[in-house]
């Protein structure tokens, strides 16, 4: 079963978002290598993901990647549910939050809003809040912010 991730995730229902391509999540058993494959091409981009037996296992893979936006797989609820990821298991990730880019500060608005509702939900005005901010980081132009 692949799993809609990333900002398509969040976004797709606005009017105006122009993602750059569709991400996927794919759990599989698997031998052929250790935890996270990537397979990118034809504007998508599948992340195939060795399936664990417990889920301290997909926390212990994200915090040690160190790699910020890994957290965003774990802010998708089906992803959350299909390896028994609570909102009570979110805490343990904020140190990939305090490694977010500035492209995926998005990710932390999400975050936070979990963490505050208490569920894997967002209220409209916190899904506006996120996409704001997703859209400035990505009004550039040689690499300067171009003003509204």
């Amino acid at each position: 079963m692949k799993i809609l991730i990333g900002s398509r995730y969040f976004f797709d229902c606005y009017e105006d978002f122009n993602g750059k391509d569709i991400d996927e999540l794919e759990l599989i058993d698997t031998a052929e290598f250790s935890q996270v494959r990537q397979i990118t091409g034809q504007g998508r981009c599948l992340f195939q993901l060795k399936r664990h037996a417990r889920t301290q296992e997909y926390i212990d893979w994200a915090v040690k990647s160190k790699i910020g936006m890994v957290v965003g797989k774990f802010l998708v609820p089906e992803f959350c549910q299909e390896i028994g990821f609570t909102i009570n298991d979110l805490p343990k990730l904020q140190v990939l939050i305090d490694r977010l880019d500035d492209k995926h500060k998005y990710e932390e608005i999400i975050y936070n809003a979990y963490l505050y509702n208490g569920s894997f939900t967002l209220t409209q005005s916190q899904r506006d809040g996120a996409y704001q901010s997703y859209k400035e980081s990505r009004r550039t132009e040689c690499g300067l912010k171009v003003e509204k």
